[in-house]
């Protein structure tokens, strides 16, 4: 069923949007600035990924703690943090005071209360639609993340042109107002709560890990995402890099290529959002989808002409997508409630924890070698790793 019928998901679907607009907005505005400051493949690498580093790492203890939260209070909470941090990043600029410091540092707490706030989100889809409409949700709330991610860049892009950072990140700023009253008035369901109240913080956090381990289909979807977010998603998170050393385009040609990733993102969404009416069935895509990923982010580094590469990046993004959300979806539908967050958050760790170390891989190559030779090399390992892994590991079968 299509969660927009839904009228509360309906008024989060939209407000959230706006809210991720912001996010978007403000990644690209701190990426070129660092590129400005630093020129630094790794540096500019290093403060792009330092908003997903913290899910990765830390995800999995706080989805511990988010199993006994009030979804409500904790997703309007973590949401005025981050409009805090974005003030901050603003002010800096506007007083001009700046360094590679300030926003690494800025990034780096935006990226902790991120991680703290991605358990909430995953876990609130399933408070604001019934089970029915779980999956069109899942798919429907990547697909606000990943407009967001076709806008936002555009917006981005224009701004600085026609205006200036600080400017930027006011903009950004005000996007992520309209999403806290939603917070404090939207009716949600009735959710299960965890049942291990009387157990100890490690062992609930040993507990979620064993489930997704021991259930066959959730240990194998984590073991896709984790290849897809090293070997194809590292590369597309540190564009600023990329369009600095590689494209040498300035701020209008990394919001074109993120946003031809955002769109390509947007439509891998929306694929899997219509479900049965797309024709989606996610145990028969996502492993074709990834091979697909690994040929083309190898193809990008052998054109110049940016629109050809744009091209690529929407494939890219597609694919990548793709995999991340159909994969989420099978777990959504296999995990229990009681467990939910827990594991979903271990498909963040992967998918978060892995795009970090391969895009902070990428850019550290690219301070000893060509950037090019650097992303034709990571690609074509992840073919020969995944395919040896998975005929030997799994017998080369999802379900």
């Amino acid at each position: 069923m299509n969660a927009l019928k839904n009228k509360t998901f309906l008024l989060y679907f939209i407000t959230n949007t706006l809210s991720l607009l912001g996010t978007w907005i403000q990644k690209i505005g701190v990426g070129w600035l660092t590129w400005e400051i630093t020129h630094s493949t790794f540096w500019t690498s290093f403060v792009t990924l330092s908003l997903m580093a913290p899910a990765g790492i830390f995800g999995p203890l706080f989805a511990v703690f988010a199993e006994r939260w009030d979804m409500r209070k904790a997703s309007l909470y973590l949401k005025i943090l981050i409009f805090l941090v974005g003030a901050c990043i603003w002010y800096m600029e506007h007083l001009n005071h700046h360094t590679l410091f300030s926003l690494a540092f800025l990034s780096i707490t935006q990226g902790m209360v991120q991680a703290c706030y991605h358990p909430v989100r995953l876990v609130f889809i399933s408070e604001v639609v019934p089970r029915e409409m779980l999956s069109s949700a899942v798919g429907l709330n990547a697909a606000s993340f990943n407009a967001s991610r076709v806008i936002g860049p555009s917006i981005a892009g224009l701004l600085i042109l026609l205006f200036d950072l600080e400017t930027t990140f006011f903009i950004a700023l005000l996007a992520y107002l309209p999403l806290i009253p939603i917070l404090i008035f939207m009716k949600l369901n009735n959710r299960k709560k965890s049942i291990l109240e009387t157990k100890n913080f490690f062992n609930r956090l040993v507990e979620g890990g064993k489930v997704a381990v021991q259930t066959p289909i959730i240990f194998k979807c984590l073991f896709l995402v984790l290849m897809n977010g090293f070997f194809v998603r590292g590369m597309l998170e540190i564009q600023p890099t990329i369009a600095g050393e590689i494209l040498e385009s300035g701020s209008s040609g990394l919001s074109l290529i993120t946003a031809a990733t955002g769109l390509g993102a947007l439509l891998g969404s929306i694929w899997v959002g219509l479900g049965e009416k797309t024709g989606f069935k996610a145990e028969k895509v996502i492993l074709p989808m990834l091979y697909f990923g690994f040929v083309v982010s190898a193809l990008i580094v052998f054109f110049d002409n940016l629109y050809i590469i744009s091209f690529l990046f929407v494939v890219a993004g597609f694919t990548a997508t793709t995999v991340g959300i159909g994969s989420q979806t099978l777990i959504q539908l296999e995990v229990q409630d009681s467990y939910r967050a827990r594991v979903l958050t271990w498909w963040s760790t992967m998918s978060f924890g892995f795009l970090t170390l391969g895009g902070l891989s990428l850019g550290y190559a690219g301070e000893f070698i060509p950037l090019r030779t650097a992303m034709i090399v990571m690609p074509l390992l992840g073919i020969i790793l995944f395919k040896i892994i998975w005929h030997y590991k799994f017998n080369n079968k999802l379900i």
